[in-house]
């Protein structure tokens, strides 16, 4: 978001975010070697987000020891994460985790949960996908048997993000042909956290193994999948406003790699066909820019007042902003890459780094096409599910 458009509070939130990404280690300490493999987040850095800025807390109600903010102060907090591709658990603790856990915020278990991961020493993530790869809730396999003192969970989650160093995972499962959402602790019996190997070098993806694990089952025996696709929804909004501040930095980097670069005695910058590649990849951003935001709005406004309209309105602008900023984003790295030339494809370079994260992004949580089908069927234009 333009600074403009930002409150004073937001500006400066945004600003000690950035001045604390600018002292962190930046992704690279954190590659292996190893082809796909990642080493773990940055403690001190996460320590610093979490706890002395209090953005683990941010959207957590005040009544679970939270700041009580808006989704908009996140989506500030998002996007320059996004910039930075920092390697901390946010992603996974806050806009898979924490937002499971707010539209299940009347539940006893879930407040408790809120309250630890506001303090900022708790990582958790949210494991609802599959082997099959499918983003869809329903699609759950897992099964969840009650014994005398509980819940046991016996199944297998993919594609987790950091599933393999979370402290609490949110798993979803099956009980009675219902969909019910359960908290696993680390270390629990039976349970089992790998590391993935990944495209992305800079999110972590793990895979969950559970055999008869105790779990702790969140709210009632009701269905709990249309409270997972609400959850899933906040979180394509803040996916998205990632987008947007990964692409800005590409596009920020690659003018300002233009106006330095010299071939044939002048700045590459001055050559039409760099300035005409530039100025689509703005005007990309820029679209993106907006559907993200007006998907924040929409966020706020379920958050506010949660009912099945506002519900339909954050699905359908929740797609809608995935689509747009995913494409935005893959284009933008692209070219991005196009921009530097030779040095841009090699291993010391960051501009692989944001494709990587632009490649898996567009196929995290549903592909643009998918997220397009959707918007069509929200907005009755098409057929298909907009739930």
């Amino acid at each position: 978001m333009t600074a403009a458009l930002l409150t004073e509070d937001q500006q400066n939130l945004r600003q000690a975010v950035r001045r604390c990404l600018e002292r962190g280690s930046g992704p690279r300490p954190h590659l292996s070697g190893e082809p796909g493999v990642i080493q773990p987040f940055d403690t001190e850095l996460w320590r610093s987000l979490a706890a002395e800025i209090g953005v683990a807390g941010l959207i957590v109600p005040e009544e679970c020891d939270g700041a009580g903010g808006r989704f908009a102060d996140l989506a500030v907090v998002t996007e320059e994460l996004g910039r930075s591709l920092a390697p901390v658990p946010f992603f996974s603790t806050v806009a898979l985790a924490t937002t499971a856990l707010l539209v299940n915020a009347e539940d006893g278990l879930a407040r408790e949960l809120l309250a630890r991961i506001a303090e900022g020493g708790t990582a958790a993530t949210l494991a609802f996908c599959e082997d099959d790869g499918s983003w869809d809730v329903d699609a759950a396999a897992t099964q969840a048997e009650r014994t005398g003192d509980g819940w046991r969970l016996s199944g297998r989650k993919s594609f987790v993000v950091d599933g393999d160093t979370a402290d609490v995972l949110l798993v979803s499962a099956r009980t009675d042909g219902r969909l019910g959402l359960f908290v696993v602790e680390r270390g629990a019996d039976g349970l089992r956290q790998d590391a993935t190997t990944v495209l992305d070098l800079t999110r972590r993806l793990g895979t969950v193994t559970l055999n008869a694990t105790p779990a702790r089952l969140i709210g009632s025996d009701e269905d709990a999948g249309t409270g997972l696709r609400t959850a899933l929804d906040l979180a394509l909004v803040l996916l998205a406003v990632e987008q947007v501040g990964s692409a800005q930095h590409c596009l920020d980097n690659a003018v300002e790699y233009a106006k330095q670069r010299v071939q044939f005695g002048r700045p590459i910058g001055s050559f039409q066909a760099i300035k005409h590649t530039l100025v689509d990849v703005l005007l990309k951003v820029e679209m993106a820019r907006s559907a993200a935001y007006a998907a924040v709005a929409a966020a706020d406004e379920y958050l506010s007042g949660p009912s099945e309209e506002t519900a339909h309105r954050l699905a359908t602008a929740a797609s809608l902003a995935k689509a747009m900023c995913a494409d935005a984003f893959m284009h933008t790295a692209e070219e991005t890459l196009h921009v530097y030339g030779g040095i841009g494809f090699t291993w010391e370079h960051d501009a692989h780094l944001y494709y990587r994260r632009a490649k898996a992004s567009e196929l995290f949580l549903g592909t643009p096409d998918q997220h397009r089908d959707r918007f069509a069927a929200c907005a009755g234009l098409g057929k298909g599910r907009c739930d």
